[in-house]
C-alpha cells in the first residue's frame, strides 16, 4: 500500500506545507515512484463471480488518478472526504443539484458571476427558490432564513470581485439555526488562508482551476465535506450520473499544482499586499479593494478569519469611471488582459463589461489577479497604465455607472429607508408606529426596496425588470418588462420573498408594464373569458395586453402567425428575433400565460427565423 504518513517518522505531526509538497508522502508500492502515475484505463476487470474486489468498476466514478488529489485536499481542508469534478462550476452544480425542487437557497449578492447566472437561468426554472442577500451583513442573512424551507446557505469569501469577507462562523450559526447547510466557496482563500470546516461550514467548494492548480492549464473543481452523509452521497451520485468528472491527466496536473500551493499562495499574498499599499490613495483611483488594507470595511474580520495573508486578489476603482478603467486595462504591458485568476501570471479584467447590465460590479472597477512576477514590475506597469489613462474624463453618468450613488439601506438588512428597523434585527421588516395616512406609503416604500434589492437582481439577470405599481388591501401589484419569462416563471418566488420581508403583503399580482394584472385573481375575466371572440383573437389580445408591452423594452414584439387547430404558431420580431432569451421568453413566459388564460391552446410553436435577426437583444454583452 502507498505510504501516507502524518508524522516525520516520530511523534511530531507534519505541517500542511510538508503534506502538500510531498502529496501526503505517498510512494508507489511496486516501482517506488515518488510521482504517482496517470491511470488512463476506462474500465476494470470483474472477478470470476462478477464482483469488483478492486473496488473499481468504471473510470467515471472510480479512476485511481483521483485518489491522491482528493486525499490531499481533504486533509488540507480538515474534511473527511473530497470529490473532484470537471470544473469549479461542476463542483458548485453538484451541491445545488443535490437539493430538491422547492428548496429555499440563500446566496450572496456579490459572487462568482457564472454561478449567479446559472442559478437564475437554470436552477430557478428547475425549481430552486434562490434569494440573493448581502452576506457581509449578518442581519440580512438572518432575515432571509425560512426555517423548515431554507436548505442551503452559500457564501463566497473573499467575494469576487469586491473581496468582501463573510463571517463563516457567524453564517454557520445562522444557517444551522434554521436547519440549513452552509457551503463556502473558498476559491480565493484556499486552505492556506482559511479552513471553513473548522469554522462550522458543512461543505467547502473550490474552482481548482484557480489557485489549487495555479498554472492556468487545468479545468477542475472540488468539494470537501465535513461528513459523509446522505447529502454527500447524493452529490457523488450526481457527479457520476452527470458525467461531471475530470480527465485523468487533469487530475494528475492538479496534484502537481497543489504540491507548490503554499509557496505560490505566500508569494501572491505578499505581492498583492505590497501593490495594494502602493496604490492606496493614488490620485487616479477612488478606491483599492483588498482585505489586507486597514481601510477595507472587513479588515478586522479578515484578520481574525484568514491566517497567513489576505489573498492574491484585489480590485481598483478608477476616478475616470468605466472609460478610465478600460483605458488603463488597454495600456498594461506586463499584466495580461484575461479571465480567470490564481495563476503564476498576473491578470487584469474589466468585470462589468463581461457580466452585463445586471451586474452588481461597479463599471469603474478592474480586477487584478497577482501572480509570481517581481511586484516592482507589476507596480511600474500599473503606474504607466494609469498615466496613459490620465486624459480620460468620467462621463456625466460615471457616478451612477460606477456604483458611486448610494442606495437607501435595504429593509431586510436591518434598516429600511427613513430609519425603520427590523423587529429584532433578525426577522422580517418590522413596522414601527405609523399614522393611518402614512402607513400605506411606508409599506409601499419597503416593498419597493425589496423588489429593487432582493428580487430585482434575479429578474434582471434573466433579461427583465420589474417595479411596484401599487399596494392596496394586502395586494402588491408588480409590473414587469423585458422577457416575460424573466418574471412570470418565478412568480411564486417573487411572492414568497415579498411576503417574507413585508408581512403586510398577502398576495402578489404581476402585470405587464402599463397593462392588466395577470395573476390568478384575474383568471376568467380577461382574454380567456371572451367567449364571443375566436381563439386566435383572444390570443392576439393576450399578446397585445400581457406580452408585447413587456418585450417592447427590448425593442421586440411577438405576433400570431397562424392557428393550426389548437396549436399557436408565433413569430418573434425586432429585438426578440435571434435573441438569446427567445426560448426563455416563449417557454417560461408566453406559454405560462397561455396555459393560464387560454387553456384551449394545446401547444405554442416558434416559427421565427432566428438566424435572420438583425438587431437581437442580448441580456449580457461580451468584450
Amino acid at each position: 500500500m502507498p505510504r501516507d504518513d502524518d508524522t516525520g517518522g516520530g511523534d511530531r505531526a507534519l505541517s500542511p506545507e510538508t503534506l502538500a509538497a510531498q502529496a501526503l508522502g505517498r510512494v508507489e508500492p511496486v516501482t517506488r515512484e515518488l510521482v504517482p502515475p496517470i491511470h488512463v484505463s476506462s474500465t476494470y476487470e470483474r472477478d470470476p463471480d462478477g464482483g469488483y474486489s478492486s473496488g473499481r468498476g468504471y473510470s467515471r466514478p472510480h479512476n485511481p488518478t483521483y485518489d491522491a488529489p482528493e486525499a490531499l485536499l481533504a486533509r488540507l481542508e480538515g474534511g473527511c472526504a473530497c470529490m473532484l469534478t470537471a470544473s469549479g462550476m461542476a463542483a458548485a452544480n453538484a451541491v445545488f443539484m443535490a437539493l430538491l425542487p422547492g428548496d429555499h437557497v440563500v446566496a450572496p449578492r456579490v459572487m462568482y458571476w457564472a454561478l449567479r447566472k446559472w442559478l437564475t437561468d437554470f436552477a430557478m426554472p428547475w425549481g430552486l427558490d434562490v434569494e440573493f442577500v448581502d452576506m457581509a451583513d449578518p442581519h440580512a442573512l438572518a432575515a432571509a432564513m425560512r426555517p423548515g424551507h431554507t436548505r442551503l446557505v452559500w457564501i463566497e469569501t473573499p467575494a469576487n470581485p469586491t473581496w468582501d469577507v463573510t463571517d463563516i462562523a457567524g453564517a454557520a450559526k445562522v444557517a444551522h439555526g434554521a436547519g440549513a447547510r452552509l457551503a463556502v466557496d473558498s476559491t480565493a482563500a484556499t486552505p492556506v488562508l482559511t479552513r471553513p470546516l473548522a469554522l462550522g461550514a458543512d461543505l467547502v467548494v473550490h474552482s481548482a482551476t484557480k489557485y489549487l492548480n495555479g498554472h492556468s492549464d487545468v479545468l477542475a473543481g472540488a468539494v470537501v465535506t465535513a461528513r459523509e452523509d446522505a447529502f454527500w452521497q447524493r452529490m457523488r451520485a450526481w457527479r457520476r450520473d452527470a458525467g461531471s468528472v475530470p480527465g485523468p491527466f487533469e487530475a494528475w496536473l492538479l496534484l502537481r499544482g497543489m504540491r507548490t500551493l503554499y509557496v505560490r499562495a505566500a508569494r501572491a499574498c505578499a505581492s498583492a499586499l505590497a501593490i495594494a499599499r502602493h496604490f492606496e490613495g493614488h490620485p487616479r483611483l477612488s478606491q483599492v479593494l483588498y482585505p489586507g488594507l486597514a481601510s477595507h470595511p472587513h479588515h478586522a474580520l479578515a484578520t481574525r478569519q484568514m491566517q497567513g495573508g489576505f489573498g492574491g486578489m484585489l480590485s481598483i476603482r478608477h476616478r475616470g469611471g468605466e472609460a478610465g478603467a478600460m483605458a488603463t486595462a488597454a495600456a498594461v504591458k506586463v499584466f495580461k488582459r484575461a479571465t480567470s485568476l490564481g495563476g503564476v501570471e498576473s491578470l487584469v479584467e474589466h468585470r462589468a463589461s463581461i457580466e452585463g447590465p445586471s451586474t452588481p460590479v461597479p463599471a469603474d472597477l478592474l480586477r487584478l489577479s497577482i501572480g509570481l512576477e517581481d511586484p516592482a514590475d507589476l507596480v511600474a506597469d500599473l503606474e504607466q497604465a494609469l498615466a496613459a489613462s490620465a486624459g480620460v474624463a468620467a462621463g456625466p453618468d460615471a457616478a451612477v455607472a460606477a456604483g458611486g450613488a448610494p442606495r437607501p439601506a435595504m429593509a431586510p438588512d436591518g434598516a429600511a429607508g427613513d430609519g425603520e428597523q427590523t423587529a429584532d434585527g433578525h426577522g422580517p421588516v418590522g413596522h414601527g408606529p405609523q399614522t393611518a395616512h402614512g402607513e400605506g406609503a411606508a409599506v409601499e416604500s419597503r416593498i419597493a426596496l425589496v423588489l429593487e434589492r432582493q428580487v430585482g437582481p434575479l429578474v434582471r439577470e434573466r433579461g427583465g425588470d420589474l417595479g411596484l405599481a401599487r399596494f392596496a388591501d394586502g395586494v402588491a401589484e408588480v409590473v414587469f418588462s423585458g422577457s416575460p419569462g424573466a418574471s412570470v416563471s418565478i412568480e411564486r418566488e417573487i411572492a414568497a420573498m415579498l411576503r417574507h420581508y413585508v408581512p403586510e403583503v398577502t398576495a402578489v399580482r404581476l402585470a405587464a408594464a402599463g397593462r392588466g394584472v395577470v395573476a390568478s385573481a384575474r383568471e376568467g375575466t380577461d382574454a380567456g373569458s371572451d367567449s364571443d371572440a375566436t381563439l386566435a383573437a383572444r390570443l392576439e389580445r393576450l399578446l397585445a395586453e400581457q406580452v408585447n408591452p413587456a418585450v417592447a423594452a427590448h425593442g421586440g414584439a411577438i405576433r400570431l402567425a397562424r392557428m393550426d387547430g389548437a396549436t399557436a404558431h408565433l413569430m418573434l420580431e425586432g429585438g426578440c428575433q435571434g435573441c438569446a432569451m427567445a426560448d426563455v421568453t416563449l417557454r417560461q413566459g408566453v406559454e405560462i400565460l397561455v396555459r393560464r388564460h387560454l387553456p384551449e391552446i394545446a401547444a405554442v410553436v416558434d416559427d421565427t427565423d432566428h438566424a435572420a435577426g438583425t438587431s437581437p437583444y442580448f441580456r449580457t454583452k461580451k468584450g
